[in-house]
């Protein structure tokens, strides 16, 4: 069973970098409740470690020949379609690989992560190649496993890659978030991502051996994670729903929220 432990929240305001933060006048907080294995997922992508080298590693070498999904030309694509003009939510945000090469025309961003240093490059990334303006990109440090903040606007469209695999428990507790998700989301709003499955497919011994190391170090929790339930879910929280398994990859665009 995992243990607890407490994000600290207080209310919002924007630091330098654009990123919003929790900052108070006295000294009352919000202790919010997460999961130490939460935790651990997020704080392994930091920029002196994996997040240095998570393009060529994860989303090259690891996608391609552990999880046989290739994410230039597969994800890159499926991303490309599920993102809608408008209000756009990218939650475990990595280094943003998929929105940097994704047509943002008429797109404004709401970034979110436990981890301030995917956030911070995320961001910088998509300024400094032209893709979104400093200004108009909002960064939130947040647990996604619970609701977004009020002050969030409805999105259009929302993306979750390479990320519930990430998130702690079976995917009954891992995808609630879709019954909280679904109510930021417009009425014709698409929800689309990418998670790698334990059960009910056939990994390789180099994707055994990145499951046995990752998922014994906590950062993944996802040997029991399987398409039906995944789609099961989806069905119960969407009206229009879109699924298929790549390589070891569960993959989804679900649309129209049942609210």
């Amino acid at each position: 069973m995992a243990t607890t432990s407490t994000l600290t929240r207080r209310p919002l305001t924007m630091s330098a970098s654009g990123v919003e933060t929790k900052t108070s006048a006295d000294s009352r907080t919000e202790e919010v409740p997460t999961s130490d294995a939460s935790a651990r997922g997020a704080e392994v992508y930091s920029r002196f470690r994996l997040l240095a080298i998570y393009d060529w590693w994860v989303l090259g070498i690891v996608s391609s020949l552990a999880w046989a999904c290739s994410v230039r030309s597969f994800t890159v694509p499926w991303c490309r379609r599920s993102i809608r003009k408008g209000e756009h939510l990218d939650i475990g945000v990595g280094t943003g690989f998929c929105l940097t090469r994704a047509d943002l025309t008429g797109v404004k961003l709401t970034l979110v992560d436990l981890n301030q240093d995917s956030l911070d490059t995320t961001k910088r990334r998509l300024v400094d190649q032209g893709k979104a303006k400093a200004e108009e990109t909002r960064c939130l440090l947040h647990d996604i496993t619970r609701p977004l903040p009020p002050s969030c606007p409805k999105f259009n469209s929302v993306s979750l890659y390479y990320l519930l695999h990430c998130m702690p428990g079976p995917v009954a507790a891992k995808t609630a978030v879709f019954a909280h998700l679904k109510h930021s989301m417009t009425p014709d709003g698409v929800i689309s991502g990418t998670s790698v499955l334990g059960k009910g497919v056939s990994h390789n011994i180099f994707g055994r051996l990145i499951m046995l190391w990752m998922n014994g170090k906590g950062w993944f929790d996802n040997r029991a994670d399987n398409a039906e339930d995944f789609t099961e879910a989806l069905k119960e929280h969407f009206h229009f729903v879109e699924t298929r398994i790549e390589g070891v990859v569960f993959v989804w665009r679900a649309s129209n929220p049942r609210v």
